[in-house]
């Protein structure tokens, strides 16, 4: 999927693309709802990384041929899918999430059970490994949130369980814990047991959070713990949780369990509300949302929301 984005890209931008095959381009976004985020994600990131020195770009441009700029635009739109530029990590996450053992679809939650015993729940649009060494217990955060209840390492094995990110790692002390990834930082909510945070570039910046305790860190910092109120994340029950919440926030969230383009206009982004929301059909949400609140949905496709003041 992400070499026929590619390819569309690069002919799209060519300048060289016939009818005939704008149509089939045409075809091949509706064709399925992954192809259009993949081409909306690729447009977006390209716009960023062609954000070079403009000699790098206009060296390239000015080769001539549609063939040459035809190839500069594949190569920056590859660039953009697999990971080449700090914004495709930022937002998407370690390109290397693209090939994790395990990994879950927008929309999707699902459960691994680990041969020590440990069971991973991972949220929409998240991805890990897992790595079983002689020393450690590991899993691999690459993108989105795992909800992880440790389990006993096997007879005469006593090897310590993390889950480590960009900015360090989680070890859990006997525990159930819940880890996210965010932009340049990471999230951690504990529900059993104390895990010890570890930010990669400052030891001693490190803290236990004990059970009912939540804190984001970076790889230098550690932030003030806050209470978690439940026994599991509410995404693990399938439902979105707010309280007194933005509704740009609210929508953000929301956004990552479908596929497509979901957001709000500023004049109503502000606006606030409270509670469960069922996470397996976005559709109903959005539509109690529209009767909670003075607003409505402006719909360009299915994939592609906005909600706007009524």
């Amino acid at each position: 999927m992400a070499r026929e984005a590619a390819h569309w890209f690069s002919l799209w931008r060519s300048e060289c693309m016939t009818d005939i095959q704008r149509e089939a381009w045409q075809r091949w976004r509706a064709a399925h709802p992954d192809h259009e985020r993949a081409w909306l994600h690729i447009e977006a990131v390209t716009a960023r990384l062609t954000g070079l020195p403009a000699s790098a770009a206009m060296t390239a441009l000015q080769a001539g041929s549609q063939a040459g700029r035809r190839r500069f635009f594949k190569s920056m739109a590859i660039l953009a899918m697999v990971g080449g530029g700090s914004a495709v990590v930022a937002t998407r996450g370690d390109w290397r999430a693209w090939s994790a053992d395990h990994a879950t679809a927008v929309g999707e939650r699902r459960a691994w059970h680990l041969p020590d015993g440990t069971t991973v729940l991972a949220d929409t649009d998240s991805a890990f490994d897992v790595r079983l060494e002689p020393a450690w217990r590991t899993l691999v955060l690459y993108r989105g949130e795992i909800l992880v209840t440790t389990g006993h390492d096997g007879p005469g094995a006593d090897r310590p369980l993390r889950v480590l990110t960009p900015v360090g790692h989680a070890r859990a002390l006997g525990t159930r814990l819940a880890v996210r990834r965010l932009p340049g930082q990471a999230r951690v909510s504990v529900f059993e047991g104390a895990v010890a945070l570890a930010p990669r570039r400052n030891a001693e910046a490190g803290r236990v959070l004990h059970a009912g305790e939540s804190a984001t860190f970076g790889d230098d910092w550690v932030e003030d713990g806050s209470a978690v109120g439940t026994s599991q994340p509410a995404w693990a029950r399938g439902e979105l949780a707010a309280d007194d919440m933005a509704l740009g926030d609210f929508l953000a969230e929301l956004g990552r369990y479908r596929r497509g383009v979901l957001g709000c206009d500023p004049d109503v982004a502000d606006l606030r509300l409270s509670g469960l929301f069922p996470l397996d059909d976005t559709d109903r949400v959005l539509q109690a949302v529209v009767r909670l609140l003075p607003v409505r949905l402006r719909m360009r496709t299915p994939y592609w929301v906005t909600v706007v003041s009524r």
